[in-house]
Formats: structure tokens, sequence, C-alpha cells
């Protein structure tokens, strides 16, 4: 990796029984007794400890590479642990000093983690240990190109976790959402299904041959819902043009003439198919892992979704004639060479005060080897997050529209998550507005200029932000103006009038809110502007030199 370097200084003197208290039940069982598979660790190797957000088919397949780097070397045991909100956990560990070795994240965390001074940089960790790594790994498996080298990835993939000139981590797997439609119901209504929907006017004729309705009237299958499955609520201007931050990162555009048109553009579903027989038609759709899924059901004919929904139907219904195609765009701005798509990554992080930060390094690098992610993202039925990939990765991947996926990673109209610290709570706003939306008891251009007055989603000098947050995940204006950045955090609260939460009482500084425990509490604060961690030419040496313990 090139450029910066991040330094080892603390995140907050935090007592470790006070950190713990945020945790929650799993978490303090873990602290109290011990970690699963102590007994299995081979004698004389140096134990580091990786949480992942991953359960089933996912957290099998890393834990088979986990495995696999246990035993071809005799030095490092890595042990993998499973967990839910690892964001909220792996905050509160920091702040107490007691983080994992390796840390599973979603790329969209790392401008939060980056500026609480929650990471290690990747380019520290690199200066100090990666010649010698490299050098093991061209001995051992016969690597002729280091793994840290920005060619070797498409540009997303490189950049999902570059946040102010630092890499604040590695992707592990990468996803690139597209329309997902069934090709024998399309074949059922006359629709050509070599012949996908490219526009959102084609996409409106499609979704309206597809959606039928029973003898009394009830919705028996819709073409398209926007809200199943409901994970990107904040999505819909972008496929007319529209893009929720400014590029300089201080304005909040969610109120744009784009983003109205295309929650207009939702707006127009229930409006046409009847808001209580489409709130009463979803409220028979099944969970996501399960035959009953709407998609694998035949409930909807087509559903926004990432690469991973192959899995599933592999899982539950192989049988399934189904494709994947860039999702379709207003057709002013329709570009068959240049698709709109949102792409997400998982990433690998070393969290600051981490007890083996070489032999962490070293598993992230080993993951970053090519065959290795390659194996991990056909598991996970995703994209590469490589420029090049082999043959047979296309070939035998179970995902048969992987490359359709893998074009959509270097699309230059893909994108990702605004690259703020404060975009849990702006997403927040959009979850919240969503429903008064979609069951039409307000206007979409309201709503959104109700969006863009809260969010304040802005960065002052440089792109460094800091945000406010209640309980409830309402950002209060305080007169300020709208759309403009909160500059200074206020104290946070578990409800008017009551004493701050727990895990703020024990913080040494406020930094940004996030829900621990239910609540939203104080974690330490960001680095400050001249800090080593946002100036890293001038400690480039001797961060790399702490690493090492020279």
């Amino acid at each position: 990796m090139s450029g910066g370097r991040g330094g080892q200084g603390g995140v907050g003197a935090v007592s470790r029984r006070a950190a713990l208290g945020g945790l929650g039940a799993a978490a303090v069982a873990y602290a109290v007794l011990g970690p699963r598979g102590a007994r299995d660790v081979p004698p004389g190797r140096v134990v580091i400890d990786y949480w992942e957000k991953w359960t089933g088919q996912e957290g099998r397949a890393m834990q088979s590479i986990v495995d696999e780097f246990n035993a071809t070397q005799d030095r490092i045991f890595v042990r993998y642990f499973s967990m839910s909100t690892i964001e909220q956990k792996a905050m509160v560990s920091i702040a107490g000093g007691d983080p994992p070795d390796v840390l599973g994240l979603w790329s969209f965390a790392t401008p939060t983690f980056a500026e609480s001074a929650g990471l290690l940089a990747m380019d520290d960790l690199n200066d100090a240990f990666g010649t010698e790594i490299a050098a093991d790994f061209r001995a051992r498996y016969g690597d002729t190109r280091w793994v840290f080298d920005p060619e070797r990835y498409t540009k997303p993939a490189w950049d999902f976790c570059r946040y102010k000139g630092l890499s604040w981590g590695a992707v592990s797997t990468c996803s690139s959402m597209a329309l997902y439609y069934n090709r024998g119901l399309f074949r059922e209504v006359g629709l050509d299904p070599d012949r996908p929907p490219r526009t959102i006017e084609e996409m409106d004729e499609a979704s309206e041959r597809l959606t039928s309705f029973g003898g009394d009237g009830r919705v028996e299958r819709a073409g398209f819902v926007h809200r199943e499955p409901g994970w990107w609520d904040w999505i819909w201007g972008y496929f007319f043009g529209g893009t929720l931050l400014s590029g300089d990162g201080r304005r909040a555009l969610a109120g744009s003439a784009e983003n109205v048109r295309g929650f207009e553009w939702l707006q127009s579903y229930p409006e046409r198919i009847g808001r209580t027989r489409l709130l009463a038609f979803q409220s028979g759709f099944g969970n996501y892992n399960s035959l009953q899924q709407p998609f694998l059901a035949g409930q909807v004919g087509m559903v926004l979704h990432g690469p991973f929904l192959a899995n599933v139907i592999q899982l539950f219904r192989p049988d399934l004639d189904y494709a994947a195609v860039p999702f379709p765009v207003a057709s002013s701005i329709y570009d068959p060479a240049a698709p709109i798509a949102l792409l997400e990554a998982d990433t690998l992080c070393i969290p600051r005060g981490c007890k083996h930060p070489r032999e962490a390094f070293e598993f992230v690098s080993f993951v970053q080897r090519g065959e290795v992610l390659e194996r991990l993202a056909s598991a996970h039925a995703k994209p590469s997050p490589l420029a090049e990939v082999s043959d047979s990765f296309v070939r035998t991947h179970l995902n048969r529209s992987i490359a359709m996926h893998n074009g959509l990673m270097g699309s230059p109209r893909a994108f990702v998550k605004p690259q703020t610290r404060v975009w849990p709570q702006y997403e927040s706003e959009f979850i919240a507005g969503m429903g008064a939306m979609w069951d039409l008891r307000v206007g979409a251009a309201e709503e959104l200029r109700g969006i863009e007055a809260r969010a304040g989603a802005a960065g002052r000098r440089g792109g460094s932000v800091t945000s406010v947050a209640t309980a409830t995940g309402h950002w209060p204006s305080g007169g300020r103006e709208p759309g403009a950045v909160h500059e200074r955090p206020r104290r946070c609260h578990t409800g008017p009038g009551r004493s701050p939460c727990r895990a703020e009482r024990v913080a040494s500084r406020v930094a940004v809110h996030q829900p621990v425990a239910g609540r939203v509490c104080r974690l330490p604060a960001a680095p400050r502007r001249d800090d080593a961690v946002l100036q890293p030419h001038r400690v480039q040496r001797a961060r790399a030199a702490d690493l090492r313990g020279d």
C-alpha cells in the first residue's frame, strides 16, 4: 500500500469492567468464559482472535479459510468468532483496550472507525511487516507478487477501505446490486426472458404485466416491490441520476430533483396497485433464508438484490430459472456501457490496541492472496475484488450471472454508500421516512426535504465530520441551516432529563454516537486534524518502527 500511516495512540482511558458493561450478554459470556475452541490450540503458537459477522454458509466458508491458514504454517493460530452487532461490540472493546486482533466490518463503517482512531492503518503495517511476510509467502506459497498492490484490485475494491488517503482495511468480499428476474414468469406473461427491462419505463411495463390479482381483488403476485427485501431504502434516486452527498462532502442532497423523481416513482407502485392491498400482500412474505422467500416462492417477479441471493436459490430452489442484469434507469440517462449499481464490501481490519498486529497482518495478507479471495467469493456467490479473475472462477461460479456482476464492479457509474462517518444516522432517516412514503402518508418531495434538513451530512475542513443522534435515531436540527453539518457533538442521554448512558460516562471524549446495548452512547474522540493519523508523512518511519517494536 502506498501513502500514509496511522499511529497507535490511545483511544480513551476506559476500564475493562466498564467496557464490558456495554457488550451485552453474549460478549460478557465471551469475556467471562473465554473463547470457544481454546483447548484445540496447538502448543507454542501465537493465538489471534478474529471477530466476524458472518453465519451459515458464509461463516463456514471463512472458517475453512481460517483452517487452511492454520494448517499451512506452524507459528500463528487464528480463532474465528461469529457475532451480531459487531460494530458496537468492536467499538466498546477498542475503547476498553481489549479488542480482537482482526475485525470483519462493512466498508461503510470505515470513516467512523478511522476518525475515531479505532483502527491501525494498513499502510503502517505494510511498512513494518510487508517485506518480511512477502518473502515468507514466496517461500511458502510460491507467490511472485505481493498482495497489497493496488493494481491487483478493481478501483472500487481498493477504494472501499481508503479514507483521507489511508487504507484502514482490506476487502474480503464485495457485492454489486442488480435486478434479479424470474425467467419462467416472464415467459408465462408473454415477456421475452432474453430481453429484460433496461429502463424504468420498460420495468414499469414488465411489472404491470407480471402483477396479478385474485377474484376478491387481493394481490396474488407483484412484478416488483421496492420494499422487498427493503435493505436499501435510500437508493432509488440514484437510478434517476441522483446522489445523496455533494462531491466535496459538505452538503446533504436528499431533496434534489433527481432523488424526488426516484421516490415519486417508488410511490407510483402503491398508488397504482393500492396502498392497502400492497401492504396486505407484503405481510405474507416469508423469511429470506427459506423457500417462502417472495422471489423463490414466485410472489414477485423481479427484485433488487445482491449476488449472494444465488446461494439461497441454490439451497432452496436450485431449479429456478432466473437471471440478473443491471438495474434499470431513467431512459434519459440510460447508457449500456456505464450501468448504475450500488457496490458494497466486507472488510478485514486490525483494531488499534490489538495484542498481535504483526500476526494479524499476516493473516489478512493470506486472505488477500488471489486463489483465497476467489474461493471465498465463490462460496459467497459474489464477484471478485480483483482486476483479473481466473477462467475457472467464472466457469464454475455458483451465480450464473457472475460475469455481469464482475462488470458492474468496473462501471464508471457504480457507487458506494456515502463516505461519511454520519452515514448510519443519514440512513436511519430514510428508514424512518420510508414507511410514511410507502403507505402514502407523505409526499416524496416533502419527506426528502425533511431528511435533508435533519441529515447534516456535511464535512468541514477536509471532510472531517461529527454527528449528533438521539436515542430515537432522529437528529435535532437545533436551528442550524438545513443540510449543514452539526459541528459540535452534544451530550447523549438515554431520554429527556435522564443521565447519560453508562458507556458515555466511562468514555473519556466524544467522537461519534453509536448504539450500544440499545442506547446511543459516546465513543472515543476522532483524531485532531494535526494528529499523526491524518498527517501520515510526518510519522511514516516512526509508526512502522513502533509496530515492529524497534
